[in-house]
């Protein structure tokens, strides 16, 4: 478990079934974070949480956040397609929609990353920001660096959008962290 100010990032269990489905049911939210909303049921996101923890060094990690003073699920943070070689992994990372403007997001941030670059030792993270996603901005705030754009590379809302490749190298990162996350959520 990894404690923060206002959430704490922990492992799934079987009962957060029930809240993925309804993070689910909130198409807007998960077109903004994966571009696909598809619905769910509780019985397929038990059997989803109950495969999520593998034997072995992971290719995904991930963590349920968490509000501490309420016990509230608040959402997940994901580490996917994790390189130990070459340092590197895809990351995403969705709020409930009843824990969206509370600063969740650049706490989880600061908490996840931080985990990744100090205890997996990554040296780069990276996103995919849908065009005109306010993330975007968000991730510049906290350090990640505008690389490339992916164009008309998702289908969404009837018309093909293009993707911001968004990385965060660790370096960049701990500046960041250094000057206080106060100095930065502001």
């Amino acid at each position: 478990m990894i404690e923060g100010n206002k959430i704490r990032l922990r492992a799934f269990v079987i009962d957060d079934a029930k809240y993925i489905t309804e993070l689910k049911s909130d198409f807007e939210g998960l077109k903004a974070f994966a571009g696909f909303p598809f619905p769910s049921n509780t019985e397929s996101e038990k059997e989803w949480i109950s495969n999520m923890y593998t034997k072995g060094l992971p290719s995904t990690i991930y963590f349920a956040v968490e509000d501490k003073t309420s016990n509230e699920f608040a959402g997940y943070c994901v580490a996917r397609r994790i390189d130990y070689l070459s340092r590197n992994a895809e990351v995403g990372i969705i709020l409930m929609k009843s824990a969206r403007g509370k600063g969740y997001f650049k706490e989880v941030s600061y908490l996840f990353y931080n985990y990744l670059f100090n205890e997996i030792n990554l040296h780069k993270v990276y996103s995919f920001v849908i065009e005109g996603n306010l993330a975007l901005k968000a991730d510049k705030k906290i350090g990640y660096v505008e690389e490339g754009l992916v164009k008309e590379h998702l289908w969404q809302d009837g018309v093909y959008k293009n993707l911001h490749f968004v990385s965060l190298y660790k370096d960049n990162f701990y500046r960041v962290w250094e000057k206080g996350l106060d100095s930065i959520v502001k």
